[in-house]
């Protein structure tokens, strides 16, 4: 199945990966292993995975502005995202993924988080200021 989405930082071309999903919001300064990239949020559905190298789909970020900071530290070491591909972007992710230029799309639709299971292999397609991601 593809969805689309909307490109909020990121550059022409494909990216593909493993995906990790979930339908919480995710706070990056607290929910993230700042080192690892481990989620260790202790009330996450997706507690024990990594999120280093996937396209990680989530709902929403949340919480305090260091998460801006955390993402860039992540991508700093190697640590980060593929990919983050959000159903509604808010300042601080947008403001990680630039200052760490992590890829990544908003406006996902919610029929993704029905498809799109941890797991799965998916690719975006990312031309135009559109992202079409599919499984």
């Amino acid at each position: 199945m593809r969805f689309t989405a909307k490109v909020i930082q990121g550059w022409e071309g494909r990216i593909e990966g493993e995906v990790l999903v979930t339908r919480m919001k995710i706070s990056f300064f607290g929910d993230i292993d700042q080192r690892t990239g481990e989620v260790v949020g202790s009330d996450l559905d997706i507690k024990g995975e990594t999120i280093e190298g996937k396209i990680f789909v989530f709902s929403e970020g949340r919480g305090s502005t260091v998460g801006s900071n955390v993402l860039y530290g992540l991508a700093k070491k190697g640590v980060s995202p593929r990919l983050m591909a959000t159903e509604r972007a808010e300042l601080i992710t947008i403001s990680g993924a630039i200052y760490g230029e992590i890829p990544m799309v908003s406006n996902l639709p919610q029929e993704a988080f029905h498809f799109l299971k941890t797991g799965d292999w998916a690719r975006a397609d990312i031309r135009d200021g559109i992202a079409y991601l599919e499984a």
